[in-house]
């Protein structure tokens, strides 16, 4: 019976790490809450005719993630992106240490701010560039020369850059100078058979697994990938109340599997001492 109480203990207190992970988590951008999951435990006992199946308690499993459409919040930030519906955007690995990013280098995420580094380099607040075409990240020029067939490159008579907009299909548009608008970039977006099979690395980030299967990539709105809403930001999909009442359950949980453990050692010191 100790053994079972112990299951039972167990089970609740990894219900509330995860609980508690999922409240501390509800103000970060694109993170998906968790939640855990259990499986009972039997002990088969066979003789030639019969199998007996006794109850040994429960354990945890991995938690499920909920990739649930989180809300959207308006900042009016040009860089500030939320995907409307299925996809992720791809991150690189900073970038002095390489060029592209291999599968074992890229990371996922639905957080979409974003913004340009000293370079020009579109990254997030980590410093990891946001991936486009070919995975390759993202240049901005600060100054540009805009030649006659409307392309950029760096000069010393330059335009300077004004205003950067990114449109639903997540083409990047960088207006030099009062007028003059150049496409600069491209977002791709990565889309998952299962997306339940992604690894959480943490910083509402993630990494392909076998389970997952290989991403396919593309341009917002092509297949199932969904669109950019520029000058927003996808906000955590973790919903307090509700994590609070699962709190308050989880914790009466835990505090009956504890009297119940502490009513086993008082009958078995009585036992003991007689």
């Amino acid at each position: 019976m100790f053994s079972i109480i112990r299951t039972g203990l167990d089970a609740a207190n990894k219900d509330l790490a995860v609980i508690s992970n999922n409240i501390a988590n509800a103000g970060t951008n694109g993170f998906k809450k968790s939640e855990a999951q259990f499986e009972d435990l039997y002990h088969s006992q066979h003789n030639n005719s019969t199998e007996k199946a006794t109850g040994m308690g429960v354990k945890t499993i991995k938690p499920r993630q909920s990739f649930a459409q989180g809300s959207l919040q308006a900042t009016n930030g040009s860089l500030d992106l939320a995907i409307m519906g299925e996809g992720f955007f791809v991150l690189g690995q900073p970038l002095g240490r390489s060029l592209n990013a291999s599968a074992e280098q890229r990371a996922f995420t639905r957080d979409g701010s974003f913004q340009l580094d000293r370079e020009g380099n579109l990254v997030n607040t980590d410093g990891l560039p946001l991936l486009g075409l070919g995975q390759t990240p993202i240049n901005i020029p600060f100054t540009a020369n805009i030649t006659d067939d409307n392309s950029v490159s760096n000069s010393q008579n330059f335009e300077l850059l004004t205003e950067i907009s990114v449109d639903s299909e997540g083409e990047i548009s960088a207006t030099y100078g009062l007028d003059t608008i150049v496409v600069v970039g491209q977002i791709e977006l990565a889309d998952f058979v299962n997306e339940h099979g992604l690894k959480n690395i943490g910083n509402a980030r993630f990494n392909e697994t076998p389970e997952s299967g290989i991403p396919t990539f593309g341009r917002p709105k092509e297949r199932t990938i969904g669109k950019i809403q520029a000058g927003f930001l996808e906000k955590s999909n973790t919903d307090i109340t509700d994590e609070i009442i699962l709190m308050l359950r989880t914790q009466q949980a835990f505090n009956g599997c504890g009297k119940m453990l502490q009513t086993e050692i008082d009958v078995a010191k009585k036992f003991t001492s007689r």
